[in-house]
């Protein structure tokens, strides 16, 4: 049986006149890397180390956009709000209690790449990780960390979580792609 492989980043809505969110979203991806890297750098005719929403142009938005629908992959993303009083920390690993089941569940998921943030971070991704295994939430799912300009694929999460951001905010209608996205909510309310 091949490896099931999902790529995620995260993304903190906080301005905009919406409701503050943390967002965690994984594409489904098993397109080599090389592959990805091109096409994705492709319309923003530039070479950069790492593809970043926030570092682009509202033009290399609107063309990233049809380059990722165009792959035609499964978006997955969890969305905790609101976070009033609730520490990123605790956001991320609800997003993350909430996801990591349904991708080994229902999308058969064996291995999930987070870009990798400070190792403090991501040793906290890893005992909530190590939690879900031990109440059985999840069984076989691995997850490792990576660098965002190391692996193409990551940059895909960021793009569709970026066009999330922006939509809500009113800046630009991403909804051909943000239809095709599967939401998961994380009510914080009762936090």
């Amino acid at each position: 049986m091949s490896e099931m492989i999902a790529w995620g980043d995260e993304s903190v809505q906080r301005q905009g006149g919406i409701p503050p969110t943390y967002y965690v979203g994984v594409c489904i991806c098993g397109l080599e890397e090389d592959e990805i890297r091109r096409q994705l750098l492709a319309p923003i005719r530039k070479n950069v180390p790492k593809l970043h929403w926030r570092d682009m142009t509202p033009t290399e938005k609107r063309r990233s956009i049809p380059v990722v629908e165009s792959l035609s992959l499964p978006h997955i993303v969890a969305a905790a709000a609101p976070l009033d009083n609730i520490k990123p920390d605790r956001a991320r690993r609800k997003c993350l209690e909430r996801l990591l089941p349904e991708l080994e569940q229902r999308y058969g998921v064996t291995r999930l790449v987070l870009e990798s943030r400070e190792a403090s971070q991501d040793e906290r991704d890893l005992v909530c990780v190590r939690g879900l295994r031990s109440r059985g939430f999840i069984h076989q799912l691995r997850v490792d960390f990576a660098p965002g300009a190391s692996d193409a694929r990551l940059w895909i999460p960021d793009q569709v979580l970026g066009a999330i951001g922006d939509a809500k905010r009113g800046d630009e209608d991403y909804s051909g792609l943000i239809a095709s996205v599967h939401m998961l909510d994380v009510d914080l309310s009762d936090q």
